[in-house]
């Protein structure tokens, strides 16, 4: 863990919600919104970086032309091996997110791979042979009804958010470019780079991605317009005051599922809700106050869903990695894992070859 020291206050919980708002806006932008000088406020979002507090980082969302295979896995581990194998996956670059939970599993992993071939592989050559892994079950992400990044905190007034949000795209000013169609090899350099940091500098990404500063702006209007990349901005939990993370398994009739997930998302401590396949048709993340609060939050969603079954529920004993982020107890970021969902994610792995046909033996064709 970061050894800075730091403490925080609302003007760093501003801070963070402005970000949240605007990742890449400059400081000249934010200062009239919060009510401080730009040097100020970069002051203050490098000590909040320094100590792990705070981050931005940016995620693709293509895996060339397509979205990522996604899944939640659950893992089974045999009695103690659970801290092991979730260090063991933190490393991975197709993991992007690890929770120790309660219930009926040990971890929960949220994985992202091009295609359901490479999914078999990562699960069967790599997550199942890891030392104390015991099962696994999968659980394909069809839709995402509400993602992660979207969720915020509440410490600025709705002016304050409007004055954020009621903008033009950054790269307006720039030609008007078709969406995108595809996060090309090309763009994988600067996607990788902006894991780490989203607020990175035009100039700083051109150095470290080798690019010239017009291309860079280029590449990031394509993106960001196509829907390819997304920002976001992070505080650990600790700081937050939303520090207990639940995730809830639901049931309910295909035909009202859209309505349904347009509810739970309105909830404030809806953070994710997704149609999966598997026994149970939605999952839902929630951040709330206190670990009492998840029967609150359950009984608010059956009082205003009457269709929907919830199935099971688990709260998170240990984040360990987020968003391509590993976090330490506390939720402070420690590292960036690239997220890059383009390489191989088992690269040793080879399925037995077919049995041949020898002297004597025929192919039987089925």
């Amino acid at each position: 863990m970061n050894s800075a020291v730091s403490t925080m206050d609302d003007m760093d919980r501003a801070l963070v919600h402005a970000l949240q708002l605007a990742p890449r806006a400059s400081w000249e932008r934010l200062a009239p919104v919060l009510g401080a000088r730009p040097d100020t406020l970069a002051r203050r979002w490098e000590r909040l970086t320094a100590a792990g507090d705070a981050w931005t980082s940016g995620l693709g969302l293509r895996t060339g032309a397509d979205a990522p295979c996604m899944a939640w896995v659950e893992v089974t581990c045999t009695a103690g091996s659970s801290p092991a194998v979730g260090r063991e996956l933190t490393g991975d670059a197709h993991t992007l997110r690890i929770e120790h939970a309660t219930g009926g599993r040990d971890l929960l992993l949220f994985v992202a791979v091009p295609d359901l071939p490479a999914l078999y592989r990562y699960l069967s050559y790599r997550v199942q042979l890891i030392p104390g892994v015991v099962a696994t079950r999968s659980s394909m992400v069809t839709t995402v009804h509400h993602s992660p990044n979207r969720w915020r905190l509440d410490q600025l007034s709705p002016a304050q958010t409007a004055q954020l949000t009621d903008r033009r795209p950054q790269y307006a000013h720039h030609p008007v470019v078709p969406p995108a169609t595809a996060l090309t090899a090309e763009d994988r350099p600067l996607v990788l780079a902006l894991a780490r940091d989203a607020r990175l500098s035009v100039a700083a990404l051109a150095r470290e991605c080798a690019m010239s500063e017009s291309t860079v702006r280029r590449r990031l209007g394509r993106l960001e317009a196509g829907g390819c990349l997304r920002f976001s901005c992070s505080l650990a939990h600790v700081h937050s005051g939303w520090p207990v993370s639940a995730t809830v398994w639901a049931e309910v009739a295909e035909y009202d599922v859209a309505e349904c997930a347009a509810t739970a998302a309105g909830l404030r401590e809806t953070r994710a809700c997704m149609s999966t396949t598997g026994p149970w048709n939605l999952f839902l993340s929630a951040r709330l106050r206190t670990v009492e609060d998840l029967s609150r939050y359950t009984a608010e969603l059956t009082r205003r869903l009457p269709s929907l079954r919830i199935a099971d529920c688990a709260v998170s004993l240990y984040i360990r990695k987020s968003s391509a982020q590993e976090l330490d107890a506390q939720g402070r970021r420690v590292r960036c894992v690239p997220p890059d969902l383009w390489s191989d994610p088992a690269p040793t792995a080879a399925d037995p070859a077919p049995l041949s046909t020898g002297p004597g033996l025929r192919a039987v064709g089925c």
